[in-house]
């Protein structure tokens, strides 16, 4: 059963209709179906919601807009497919689409309707004020807008993300762009993207130890996350020494465990396990000793991943003949 056609949809309706995949809301051209499902499943879909944005709201804006006159309301309950929080909310989402697609006439103009009906001191209003004036390049009059909100709340999450994504968009601002990064983590220590990002971050300024710490985060966050495994096996493999190794090898093979597939962890195993036995054969006699049964493992491991890397590239062409000569390289001395 469904809801009368001139009559807004129930609840019942609502959520029935929020179980439908997006091709098909998109093939039926349910515009509104289409913007709840994006902002429901917070998918980034910049172009659909323009073109789906624009059909339901029209190029002015005022289509579908809630009705503002009490009479007509009683006498006309469908004039407006959307109340004004729907209203509100596909206006919002087609401000951000057209900030992602470089429409800055678009996002302005739908930032001045959602003027018109929301509260110029709003918190939500200001930091779409703010996205508007970065997408703008008004770097600085988008950064005094997010220090006004953080004056207010200095927990304003988005605020905080915002003047890192300025100051990480500036070439050299890069310590500037880890302590705001750090400011906001320190709020937010459970944002494992947050935490992946001051990884990257640290990655690309050379601070590879930083970089370990952060991904242990995103690690702890997202245990099941086979290509976070995978970064972090490589970072300290990067860092190096035995003990960092064999920290490698111990997420790079969980990586693996996790995803099969991952091509690039079996190699970085066999890299992280061919190190290992390297570093292993400059200590002394002792610490040789002590860690015999690493090195076995090590070994093993080396063999391994060669028989399956070559397996896997067999009849790859020239590909195939330059893996089985790295891999009998790491393998030959064993």
């Amino acid at each position: 059963a469904t809801c009368h056609p001139l009559l807004p949809c129930c609840s019942l309706c609502r959520v029935t209709m929020a179980d439908i995949d997006l091709p098909s809301l998109v093939k039926r051209k349910d515009h509104l179906g289409v913007l709840r499902h994006v902002r429901t499943h917070k998918l980034r879909e910049p172009d659909l919601v323009v073109e789906h944005g624009m059909a339901l709201l029209g190029r002015d804006l005022t289509k579908n807009k809630p009705t503002t006159n009490p009479i007509l309301s009683l006498i006309l309950p469908s004039t407006s497919a959307l109340d004004e929080s729907e209203w509100l909310a596909a206006l919002e989402q087609l401000c951000l689409a057209s900030i992602d697609v470089h429409d800055d006439t678009l996002a302005n103009k739908c930032l001045g309707e959602i003027k018109r009906v929301a509260p110029s001191d709003s918190a939500r209003v200001r930091w779409l004020l703010g996205r508007c004036l970065e997408s703008s390049g008004d770097l600085a009059g988008a950064d005094e807008v997010y220090d006004g909100l953080l004056k207010d709340n200095p927990s304003n999450g988005m605020a905080l993300k915002r003047k890192y994504a300025i100051l990480r968009s500036q070439p050299g601002k890069e310590v500037e762009s880890r302590e705001a990064l750090n400011k906001y983590l320190e709020l937010n220590s459970g944002d494992a993207a947050g935490w992946a990002e001051l990884g990257a971050l640290c990655h690309d300024m050379g601070d590879y130890r930083s970089a370990t710490y952060a991904y242990e985060e995103v690690v702890l966050a997202s245990p099941l996350n086979s290509a976070a495994h995978c970064k972090l096996g490589e970072l300290y493999a990067t860092v190096g020494g035995r003990n960092n190794l064999k920290l490698a090898r111990k997420h790079l093979a969980q990586s693996l465990e996790l995803d099969p597939s991952n091509v690039r962890a079996m190699f970085s195993l066999v890299a992280a396990a061919g190190e290992y036995l390297q570093e292993c054969s400059k200590a002394g006699k002792s610490k040789r000793e002590a860690e015999e049964d690493d090195v076995e493992v090590a070994k093993e491991l080396v063999k391994f991943g060669a028989e399956k890397l070559v397996k896997l590239y067999h009849g790859k062409g020239r590909m195939a003949k330059l893996v089985e000569n790295v891999m009998k390289d790491l393998t030959g001395s064993l």
